[in-house]
């Protein structure tokens, strides 16, 4: 899918583009996608804008409408950055829904069609990084690596201090992953700590817009394309953790059909693209992700959501 495609089938109302300065030939796009972070996304941008490089680079936020404040600081900071952030406003007409959710998948693929960088970045509006030589780092290996598609370094996971705790810590890889194991996703870098190629990817997959995970879809693919390079000479990006985030606040069934679904579509997609190896790996995890469904509802006594799910996991 091209951008044409993606604004002919997904966009009934243009975003709104704010005026701006910003050098029509960066070397690196960053995309930030924020939502409702009022108290978090000033320090995103500003651990962005605190970054050090001999090269130009864009910061393409996308403001999917907020109503807490944050669509003003946004345009607070396009207005004193001009040079650095292009800012698009979005609208509710074209929120895309995934199992029955609102996403901000419209804003997230919008940001990416419109990178006009070599190399792209990302970093979630209520995330920051903490090593002003991060982009510096990452593109000077890229540039001298052609082989691999991507570079990551660690993550440190931020909770505030009501935060329930019901949930484990995430694991993070700290090494190498090789193209085969990033494409069956058994190694899953943040993705706020990745850079890659942008050529790499110059049309989408429409199945990448049907899904929550979009992160995991988008390092499937770029696994079929390259091995990714652990780099643990820069410095953590910060995660929060918040039962506001769109995947934290989740219960643990909910949970489990998105990854289901995520799953289906990866299938799909490969399976399309001749990836017998992938389509063969994924189909094993849709069946323990079922099965980890069946029980769930076995131990809550729900065996009317159960008993659909045994055709799946016989």
């Amino acid at each position: 899918m091209d951008f044409r495609e993606f604004q002919n089938k997904f966009m009934f109302k243009p975003p709104e583009h704010v005026k701006h300065k910003v050098s029509s030939r960066p070397l690196v796009s960053i995309c930030v996608q924020t939502y409702k972070h009022v108290n978090y996304i000033e320090q995103c941008l500003e651990s962005i804008l605190e970054q050090k490089t001999n090269f130009e680079y864009e910061i393409l936020l996308g403001e999917d409408n907020s109503s807490d404040g944050t669509r003003e600081i946004c345009v607070e900071y396009v207005k004193k950055y001009p040079n650095k952030i292009r800012l698009f406003l979005h609208h509710d007409q074209n929120k895309i829904s995934v199992n029955s959710i609102k996403t901000g998948n419209f804003n997230a693929f919008y940001n990416f069609f419109q990178a006009r960088g070599k190399f792209i970045a990302f970093c979630e509006g209520d995330d920051f990084w903490t090593d002003p030589e991060k982009l510096q780092i990452q593109t000077d290996f890229l540039l001298k690596n052609s082989d691999y598609s991507l570079c990551f370094h660690r993550f440190k996971e931020k909770f505030p201090c009501d935060y329930p705790g019901n949930n484990p810590t995430l694991n993070q890889p700290l090494q190498d992953i090789s193209s085969q194991r990033l494409a069956e996703l058994r190694f899953h870098p943040l993705l706020s700590t990745v850079c890659f190629k942008a050529p790499l990817l110059r049309e989408l997959p429409e199945e990448m817009l049907q899904v929550l995970n979009v992160d995991s879809f988008l390092l499937s693919i770029l696994g079929t394309l390259g091995p990714a390079k652990f780099q643990e000479n820069i410095g953590p990006t910060i995660y929060r953790r918040h039962e506001k985030g769109i995947w934290s606040g989740k219960m643990k069934s909910a949970k489990l059909k998105i990854k289901i679904n995520t799953l289906i579509k990866l299938i799909a997609y490969h399976k399309k693209n001749n990836k017998s190896h992938l389509v063969d790996s994924f189909q094993k995890d849709l069946k323990n992700k079922y099965r980890s469904l069946f029980v769930h509802f076995l131990k809550k006594g729900d065996f009317i959501k159960a008993i659909p799910l045994f055709r799946y996991i016989i």
